[in-house]
């Protein structure tokens, strides 16, 4: 396999992904440190696949965090693409232009040993299909970052999807924040293969903590391969407490423990600042006192995020189970298993699935909450540790 070039996505580029807690500090960095001294170690071109900044509008420290590692391609004179993501989308000055040495992208083409890679800027729906239609003849690898109906199915709204894409063999796909491959069909009626790395460090408690950059290659038969390159990142530990027994065992020395393993280790390959783990509890909200249990063996030795959840066990002893193939991994039906299907929660779902304008919808839920007795529970709910118990998932 001869490699062409490095792709990534989603770095998300921020001092933290929770602005409530400022103390998880410099993952994101890092891991484009990571990404650039591959780069530089094995003389590869970059290819940045969207989302590069966390947002439109920036401090300085992102952006000159961004320039310093731009500036190390530029010293070792190593070529650097970009196109942008809807996170930082300008369609005049693209964030990456204050840096000298990146190139922009958008409806570009650039070929890396024979290969012809395009790419196109976020486009929402209708305006991407136009650009798809655009794209030369001779494409064989595209770069977007859209919301791409193979990956997501039928869960939320989607942007455009395989069968639109005219000419490519190969998208590499920005946005979508998990590891993934999918294959479908182009325009032209042939095989085509989408490859995501996911995001470069975790932007939600709720993501897979394993993180990755591609380096795109090219092998004998001339056919595009990759080869995944996994990312040193904050690590990260997750327990689930339905019994007391268990919650015993948890903050009787499991966790810190745990915790302290973690913090051996953390020192051979991350920054002192990614040494303290993310931990995530999730417990049963039925156990007397399990979230000051867990948060007094918890709160100090790691980052704590704390989820009450309902024990369904119970509930679902007399319920008929339900039959494999009608089970649907969407946010309904994880509502329904974690919540039930007779609940606020599930029925402000199906709102928002339905709405034709979301964003208007829950606004305009916000309002009336905090026009009512909301801001206490705002109040309550915003500490560092996570939701406490009464306020569930």
């Amino acid at each position: 396999m001869r490699p062409l070039f490095v792709f990534c996505a989603d770095l998300h580029l921020e001092d933290g992904a929770w602005t409530s807690r400022i103390n998880i500090y410099g993952d994101a960095y890092y891991s484009f440190k990571q990404i650039v001294d591959h780069c530089i170690e094995h003389k590869l071109p970059l290819i940045l696949g969207g989302d590069v900044l966390e947002k439109k509008s920036n401090a300085a420290r992102p952006i000159a965090k961004l320039c310093a590692e731009l500036t190390r391609m530029q010293d070792a004179k190593l070529p650097v693409y970009y196109i942008q993501g809807n996170h930082e989308y300008d369609r005049y000055a693209p964030w990456l232009s204050v840096h000298p040495w990146p190139t922009h992208m958008h409806n570009l083409t650039v070929v890396f040993d024979n290969v012809s890679v395009h790419g196109i800027d976020w486009l929402p729906k209708g305006e991407i299909q136009k650009a798809l239609k655009d794209v030369p003849a001779t494409t064989a690898v595209l770069v977007t970052h859209q919301v791409w109906q193979d990956f997501m199915g039928t869960v939320g709204r989607t942007e455009c999807d395989l069968s639109e894409v005219h000419y490519a063999h190969t998208v590499l796909a920005g946005d979508f924040h998990v590891t993934k491959v999918a294959e479908g069909t182009n325009a032209q009626g042939k095989p085509i293969r989408m490859l995501s790395p996911g995001s470069t460090a975790m932007q939600d408690i709720g993501e897979e903590p394993e993180k990755f950059f591609f380096v795109i290659c090219v092998d004998e038969a001339g056919k595009i391969v990759f080869a995944p390159h996994r990312l040193q990142t904050r690590k990260f530990l997750s327990y689930v407490v339905k019994t007391a027994e268990e919650l015993d065992e948890l903050c009787a020395g499991k966790l810190a423990n745990a915790v302290d393993r973690v913090l051996q280790a953390a020192r051979l390959y991350v920054p002192p600042e990614l040494a303290k783990p993310l931990v995530r509890v999730k417990f049963n909200k039925n156990l007397p006192d399990a979230y000051l249990r867990i948060t007094t063996a918890g709160a100090d030795i790691a980052h704590l995020f704390c989820d009450a959840i309902a024990d369904r066990d119970d509930e679902n002893k007399d319920r008929p189970a339900r039959p494999r193939d009608e089970t649907k991994n969407d946010l309904l039906h994880a509502i329904a298993e974690l919540l039930g299907d007779d609940t606020d929660e599930y029925r402000f779902a199906q709102e928002i699935l339905a709405a034709t304008n979301p964003k208007r919808l829950v606004e305009s839920h916000l309002h009336e909450y905090v026009k009512g007795a909301g801001n206490a529970a705002i109040t309550a709910g915003s500490s560092e540790l996570g939701a406490p118990p009464e306020t569930g998932l």
